[in-house]
């Protein structure tokens, strides 16, 4: 590799290093300069020369864009080049003219000597963009199908058990209908843990007593449980959108193992200044040990060892990522408590409740 920048003393150790970075990264790069504002090669390394199916000695010299921008990207690899002039740095998904055709590549441009000069990063996407929408045409085929077949189980249960008097059949139909629902529960947290896991990491203000009572809508209309609520004033919290997400998975939780009509469920909250914290407290049968471990993020899930259901990694995930702890414990009354620790939003002056 040669550059203008290659003037230090023979032997540089610095020099040394860069050159091997240079020269063995996987990813392809090349070293440009500004003539007239078209960026033009001064040496590309070996991987860039088998990416885009060129020699070394034949590019040097000539424009980057010319040789691997298709022309209905031009406009877009012009913006590209005002930044790196300016001084910035570029990252995006980009469609060049590759060895292989036209294909898919992350884009990467960092620019040095006051913007006269940068580099180009590529690195070939194309295969895993490729998966990932297969699976999410696959995901959003399997769950439609999985809706279909559940709703055709839970017709079935109930026509079964209007005509059933026998006990014990009629107990294995309650059974089927209790599977086809857990079916249908983990089909929509499957749902509710893609949205999050492909939303705008951007933490949003979030007012705590508008997602609880946004959580609460659905399970109050089905009156599932007996909520009790006591927020007082609050400021609004950080999180990535989905807060009432969480706090409708455990209150969910809560419900679901507890072998009594509309069990009693208490959502509280309280100021700690830069936090909040949000609890729910459940009258139950505990948490297992496996479970709290999952959720409090002591193991990570595997799929030997996952839990029960994914909503309480759902729940884990929304309040990590807003940069928020969790903490489980036992009631001394019975069942259980947990409670949500999440940052106060940015510049919040305001108070809910």
């Amino acid at each position: 590799m040669k550059t203008d920048d290659d003037s230090g003393p023979s032997g540089d150790p610095s020099a040394d290093r860069f050159r091997l970075l240079f020269e063995t990264l996987q990813d392809g790069i090349v070293d440009f300069e500004f003539e007239a504002g078209e960026p033009v090669i001064r040496t590309v390394n070996d991987a860039f020369c088998d990416l885009f199916g060129v020699e070394r000695a034949a590019v040097e010299g000539t424009p980057l864009n010319d040789l691997i921008v298709p022309g209905d990207r031009a406009h877009r690899s012009d913006r590209f080049d005002r930044r790196t002039a300016a001084g910035k740095s570029n990252r995006a998904i980009v469609e060049r003219r590759t060895e292989g055709g036209v294909r898919t590549l992350l884009y990467r441009g960092v620019p040095y000597r006051d913007g006269d000069r940068g580099f180009a990063v590529y690195t070939d996407l194309t295969d895993e963009i490729r998966q990932e929408r297969e699976l999410a045409v696959l995901n959003r085929v399997v769950r439609n199908d999985l809706s279909e077949e559940v709703d055709r189980l839970i017709e079935l249960a109930d026509t079964l058990a209007a005509d059933v008097d026998d006990a014990d059949a009629a107990a294995t139909v309650r059974r089927m209908r209790a599977s086809a629902l857990t079916l249908e529960r983990l089909g929509e947290e499957a749902r509710d843990i893609e949205r999050v896991l492909d939303a705008d990491p951007t933490l949003d203000s979030t007012a705590v007593d508008e997602a609880v009572e946004s959580a609460l809508a659905g399970l109050r209309a089905a009156e599932v449980a007996d909520v009790t609520v006591e927020l007082g004033e609050l400021p609004p919290v950080a999180s990535g959108g989905h807060l009432d997400r969480a706090i409708a998975a455990l209150v969910d939780n809560a419900v679901r193992h507890v072998d009594r009509a509309a069990p009693p469920v208490r959502i509280t909250a309280s100021d700690r200044g830069d936090t909040v914290s949000i609890s729910v407290a459940d009258a139950g049968p505990g948490l297992p040990e496996r479970e709290q471990r999952l959720l409090t993020g002591v193991v990570d899930p595997t799929p030997l060892d996952h839990g029960s259901g994914l909503g309480l990694w759902l729940v884990r995930w929304i309040v990590t990522a807003a940069g928020g702890d969790i903490d489980c414990a036992e009631r001394a009354a019975g069942g259980t408590e947990i409670t949500l620790e999440l940052p106060v939003a940015s510049g919040a002056d305001s108070r809910s409740g």
